[in-house]
C-alpha cells in the first residue's frame, strides 16, 4: 500500500519543479522581448529602423484569415 504522506510529498515536489521550469521560461522570454524592444528603440532613435510594408501587410492579412 502507498503511504499517502509520501505520495503527496512526491506530487508537491513535482509541482514545485514544474513551477520553477515555467518561471525560468517566462524570465527567458521576457529577457528576449526586452532585448528586441531595446534594439528596435535604439534603431528608431538613430534612424536606422525601417518597416517592410509588404511583409507587414502579408503578416496582418495572414493573421486575419
Amino acid at each position: 500500500m502507498i503511504n499517502p504522506i509520501h505520495q503527496s510529498y512526491v506530487a508537491q515536489v513535482a509541482t514545485n519543479d514544474l513551477n520553477k521550469t515555467e518561471n525560468n521560461k517566462a524570465k527567458e522570454t521576457q529577457k528576449v522581448e526586452e532585448s528586441k524592444a531595446s534594439l528596435i528603440a535604439s534603431q528608431i532613435k538613430n534612424g536606422a529602423y525601417k518597416i517592410d510594408l509588404q511583409a507587414t501587410s502579408k503578416a496582418i492579412a495572414d493573421s486575419l484569415l
